[in-house]
């Protein structure tokens, strides 16, 4: 005969107790293993959405893209994923920007891009104008060249002769008349930052705040814009342009990355660091002991002004160097300066200065002066040294050039020979 007990009540809510730890348990494992699939999927996604803008990427670079609209990459996936590229530019260098998205997921990147030779960088790139290019002192060419029909001679400056073996070290090819030729696109924005009309498009700044700047590329550009401007203890990083209208000054203390400067004159104090770039109508100065980093830029555009010409004789002795990189100083990226006048200059228009090294390219469409070191490739309408007051026409006077120093991961100059080989130069954030 089994006899009925009766239950304490302590016993039944122990039990109610544990019947609710254990759904509570039961609820927190099924909503953690449907958070931890929800995260997988999500980290799938944006693992795809980060190659899609590799892909996106890579794939635009062999394409000849319209700046004023998006272009859609397709891509095989599991994921259906959006891509989308759009192309514009920064400063005087292509920029790309890559859209990826999938519902409510979404990945940017934005990179800086350039043009690379299919083949190995030359050295040297002199205009044929039926006179050769004459060596003296301590000047050596290292790689290949295109030079004029005369091809490189020996020479005498102030009783210092050349004295090595071999003139040129590497293989030389017969040049034109006119220089590589830049992109359509490069030499329109080029065009378009000289043109005093020019305003750029952004945010404008009353003021530079003391405490600095970053801007990432994927916000709105932000504009300071003066007559004259002094950048001195600020740092400014980013999507962000200085604009003056007669004079940009940059001293030692102002640490600029990535943003770029446009002014008539734009002048660097001695000692300055940084990434960026210069456009000028009239005159770049970089002073002494500069390190300059990859990918910067110094660009001088000149205007077509009237110049006093002497008589009989279309040239001038007025002419201003029109960028000038003083001594010890280490600059890494591109220099150029164009100059479409037909007048003849007897001072050169591009200066590099002993002890000083540009690891990139150097573009003139006039005259160079070379007493430093270019690891990389100069390509010029001529040569100039002045010493003692005389001036010798296309001489290079202890200057050397080699383009075997440069790095293969060097992307340069876009020019119209390298539109098909388009390369990223630097991730932007």
């Amino acid at each position: 005969m089994i006899i009925l007990g009766k239950i304490r009540a302590g016993a039944l809510q122990f039990v109610l107790f544990v019947g609710a730890v254990i759904a509570l348990l039961l609820m927190s494992f099924l909503l953690l293993t449907y958070t931890h699939r929800h995260f997988e999927k999500k980290t799938d996604v944006l693992i795809e959405a980060l190659r899609s803008a590799d892909y996106g990427m890579a794939a635009s670079l062999g394409e000849d893209l319209d700046q004023r609209f998006d272009r859609s990459i397709e891509r095989q996936s599991e994921i259906p994923l959006e891509i989308s590229v759009k192309r514009d530019f920064w400063g005087v260098l292509e920029k790309r920007t890559v859209s990826t998205s999938h519902n409510n997921i979404s990945h940017i990147k934005t990179a800086l891009v350039g043009g690379k030779d299919k083949k190995e960088l030359p050295a040297l790139f002199i205009s044929d104008h039926q006179r050769p290019v004459v060596l003296a002192g301590n000047a050596k060419i290292t790689g290949n060249a295109f030079l004029p029909q005369q091809g490189l001679k020996m020479g005498n400056i102030q009783g210092n002769s050349y004295h090595r073996s071999r003139l040129l070290y590497g293989r030389s090819m017969t040049s034109d008349s006119v220089l590589p030729k830049l992109s359509q696109d490069l030499e329109n924005q080029v065009n378009l930052l000289a043109n005093t009309d020019y305003v750029p498009n952004g945010k404008l700044l009353n003021r530079l705040p003391s405490g600095g700047i970053k801007n990432s590329f994927e916000e709105e550009t932000l504009i300071y814009k003066d007559r004259v401007v002094a950048l001195k203890d600020i740092g400014l990083t980013g999507n962000i342009i200085v604009v003056a209208d007669q004079k940009i000054i940059v001293e030692q203390s102002a640490k600029l990355n990535d943003i770029v400067l446009i002014a008539p004159e734009i002048v660097f104090e001695n000692r300055v660091k940084g990434t960026f770039q210069a456009i000028a109508t009239e005159s770049i100065h970089v002073g002494k002991d500069c390190e300059i980093y990859y990918p910067s830029t110094l660009v001088v555009k000149k205007k077509n002004i009237a110049v006093n010409v002497a008589k009989g004789d279309q040239a001038t002795y007025s002419q201003k160097t029109n960028i000038y990189l003083d001594t010890n100083t280490r600059f890494s990226g591109i220099v150029m300066v164009l100059d479409e006048s037909a007048v003849k200059h007897y001072i050169p228009e591009l200066k590099i200065e002993s002890n000083t090294v540009v690891n990139g390219e150097v573009y003139c469409s006039k005259n160079v002066e070379l007493k430093g070191t270019v690891n990389g490739m100069v390509s010029t309408d001529g040569f100039l040294a002045l010493e003692n007051g005389n001036i010798y026409q296309n001489h290079i006077y202890n200057g050397t050039i080699n383009s075997n120093d440069l790095s293969a991961t060097y992307v340069g100059i876009l020019l119209d020979s390298r539109e098909d080989n388009k390369k990223v130069m630097k991730w932007l954030y």
